[in-house]
């Protein structure tokens, strides 16, 4: 059934809780180092291991990422704050119990802009806390065998929990872009989903059309694609209102996500935090921050994505989907700005950058990377074009020279003759009308589609290096005569 059709009888109450690996030299507790795709179980050590005697203590760039996080999102950076044991049984937990927070989290409250259906939406965050991550389990069914891979137990990982008030999947998925858009912002972390350095668990509840209550709510663990975020939660709406259409009650639960089966899957019936039997943990003291050291933090906040958005829409007239692709990337979005800087149309970038650029990043496969085409290069392309020294098409071909030979534009122009300034276009429209005067003849007699055949041959004589409109005009006042 369509979700949209479920939405018509049904309010969805949807909360994310979603796990960012941050970017530390070690593991939160432990001075043992962490990097994607080692050999399994090369990067442990006592502390992540749990071993007996092995006392953890906090890791500073741990706490200091999530400030910064605080920070973009407007919480409440806590100045003190306690970590708690979480209890819970399972093989990728060494352990027996996971170092999170609890009653006492670095960050409170807090929340993240987005648009949907051309709306702004702000999600209200519950808390942002840190804990460290499990180890990783893989299964292997043909020989009924797993395997326990502890190098990411101990790992960094910041938890944003938001409150239940996102209202359809399509605005989960689009939360957790902004959360690793602003991640990456703040450069605490690559986000990089397939790494799973940014997973997500949702919890999704229904209740009748406008009642304002909750239902029993379910949570599916461990959604890793943005796609799949979406999915999954349609999938499990699917599956809740389907029981309580049939007159029975939802049972609170815990699923995961079957992606070869595009369903999500009961795994258990749901705990609740009662059943972590969460206590402080005795080993780690309580931490107590300096004003001034928080302050500092902050005073490294860079400009964000959604106040790049509202300035661009509301200074330079710039529409929502402009501001969103040059907000896409903090790289991009500082381009774009430096680029009108230098006094440019803020549209015309706008369409260079978004168009022309990003045509040549994606057939050479790479990420934007602003030393291809140096901002002052594409301000003086387009101020080219706008003194008719050079056309479009010319400064496309330009473009195309920085980004693949890096030479300097000047050495650019140099060699390629691109300067239509040079160019006599009024003796070669009048050596194609002589050529041609059957033709111009013809136009003259109402045949006036054969404008297009003398452009074309036009073009052809001056190689394109002549701005269209300049052709147009001075065929027209040639053909009047």
């Amino acid at each position: 059934m369509n979700i949209n059709d479920i939405n018509e009888n049904w309010d969805f109450i949807i909360g994310l809780e979603i796990h960012v690996q941050l970017e530390c030299n070690s593991k939160i507790f432990s001075n043992c180092e962490y990097e994607y795709d080692n050999a399994p179980n090369s990067q442990t050590c006592p502390t992540s291991l749990g071993l007996p005697g092995a006392l953890p203590s906090v890791n500073q760039t741990a706490i200091e990422s999530a400030i910064l996080f605080g920070q973009a999102v407007n919480g409440n950076v806590s100045e003190s704050f306690t970590f708690a044991r979480k209890h819970y049984f399972y093989p990728d937990l060494p352990k027996g119990y996971q170092i999170s927070q609890f009653d006492q989290p670095i960050i409170s409250g807090g929340s993240i802009p987005i648009w949907w259906n051309d709306k702004e939406y702000r999600i209200n965050l519950t808390r942002a806390h840190l804990e460290e991550d499990a180890g990783k389990s893989s299964h292997n069914n043909l020989s009924n065998t797993s395997n326990l891979d502890y190098n990411r137990s101990g790992a960094a990982l910041i938890e944003i929990v938001t409150e239940p008030v996102l209202v359809h999947p399509e605005q989960a998925k689009i939360f957790m872009q902004r959360v690793k858009q602003i991640v990456n912002y703040i450069d605490i972390s690559s986000a990089e989903m397939e790494k799973g350095k940014l997973r997500c668990d949702a919890n999704i509840s229904l209740s009748k059309k406008g009642s304002g209550n909750f239902g029993v709510k379910t949570e599916i663990k461990n959604i890793n694609s943005f796609k799949n975020v979406q999915k999954a939660i349609e999938s499990e709406i699917r599956r809740q209102n389907k029981i309580l259409n049939n007159g029975d009650k939802i049972q609170q639960a815990t699923l995961t996500w079957n992606n070869d089966k595009n369903t999500a899957e009961i795994m258990r019936v749901k705990e609740n935090a009662d059943d972590y039997r969460y206590f402080p943990d005795p080993d780690l003291p309580p931490v107590s921050l300096n004003k001034s050291f928080i302050n500092n933090i902050k005073l490294s906040m860079p400009v964000l994505p959604f106040e790049y958005e509202k300035k661009w829409m509301k200074k330079y007239d710039l529409s929502l989907n402009e501001c969103s692709i040059l907000s896409s990337s903090k790289e991009i979005a500082e381009y774009f700005e430096n680029v009108v800087n230098f006094k440019v149309s803020p549209k015309k970038v706008s369409s260079w950058v978004s168009t022309e650029l990003f045509r040549l990043f994606n057939e050479s496969n790479s990420d934007f990377n602003s030393k291809k085409v140096i901002a002052k290069d594409l301000k003086e392309i387009i101020e080219l074009i706008e003194q008719n020294k050079i056309t479009k098409n010319s400064g496309k071909n330009i473009l195309r020279e920085l980004f693949e030979t890096g030479k300097g534009l000047k050495d650019v122009l140099k060699k390629g003759n691109f300067d239509s300034s040079k160019i006599n276009i009024k003796n070669i429209i009048d050596n194609v009308l002589s050529i041609y005067q059957n033709e111009v003849l013809r136009y003259k007699n109402g045949e006036e589609k054969l404008i297009g055949f003398f452009i074309g041959q036009i073009n052809r004589e001056t190689k394109g290096k002549v701005n269209h409109e300049l052709i147009i005009s001075e065929l027209k006042k040639k053909l009047q005569n």
